[in-house]
């Protein structure tokens, strides 16, 4: 059974997968890790290597999670059997000829974060299924999901959304030799959806996939159509 390590996004923690998680456990032997807020990818992707025994695993991405996904593929290409970025890209913000948030938006959010953090992580919750149908519901389901474990503390949530700010891991990307793929939304308010035909330029053999109305949280949104992505990419590498 292969061995599928789930990294979450910022803000939150491993009880966001909620039945998703127990859904891949039918299939997958899989691994839940609460990422250790750090100011650098490198303890982050020690402190995760750290809690994992010696098999090689896949890994299984979220947002922030697909960043501290591609540097542990590259620091422990040994152990990394494969990628799957779910709505999370090399480099979250924008820059020449690479679609994705602006400085000037990055900046705002930052300081509103700094400002009342806790209604702007309420704001963030929210965007996680903007344009999604019945997002109302899915927004309770995600709320009931992040109040399952206490969210980091205002300096962790900072250090975090610094790092998310400032690491372009597209070369990291580009070279990766291992099975890779990635699950994109066509609404989701964070990575834009354009972004995938720049992640199959600088990486021809991505293997990508693009959800409709599925928003940033896709596997709280449309649960059985990211199972099927995530096994279709089992699929092809077998």
């Amino acid at each position: 059974m292969k061995h599928l390590v789930l990294l979450h996004g910022w803000a939150a923690h491993s009880g966001f997968w909620g039945d998703f998680a127990t859904q891949l456990s039918l299939h997958y032997r899989v691994t839940l890790i609460d990422l250790p807020w750090r100011d650098n990818l490198v303890e982050i992707s020690d402190a995760v290597i750290a809690e994992l025994d010696d098999e090689p695993f896949y890994l299984l991405g979220w947002s922030f999670g697909g960043t501290a996904a591609l540097d542990m593929a590259a620091r422990y290409s040994n152990r990394v059997k494969g990628v799957i970025l779910l709505a999370a890209n090399p480099c979250f913000v924008a820059k020449e000829n690479w679609a994705g948030m602006s400085v000037e938006t990055f900046h705002a959010f930052s300081e509103q974060l700094h400002a009342n953090t806790a209604a702007t992580l309420a704001r963030f919750l929210a965007l996680q299924c903007q344009g999604v149908p019945n997002a109302s519901a899915f927004l309770k389901n995600i709320k009931a999901c992040s109040a399952t474990k206490i969210t980091p503390e205002l300096s962790e949530l900072e250090a975090s959304l610094a790092l998310l700010k400032t690491s372009d891991l597209r070369s990291v990307f580009a070279n990766l030799t291992c099975p890779i793929a990635a699950i994109l939304s066509d609404n989701d308010t964070l990575i834009p959806v354009s972004i995938g035909e720049s992640m199959q330029t600088l990486q021809p053999n991505l293997q990508l996939t693009v959800l409709q109305n599925a928003g940033h949280i896709p596997f709280i949104t449309q649960p059985e159509n990211c199972l099927n992505a995530i096994h279709a990419f089992f699929n092809g590498i077998r």
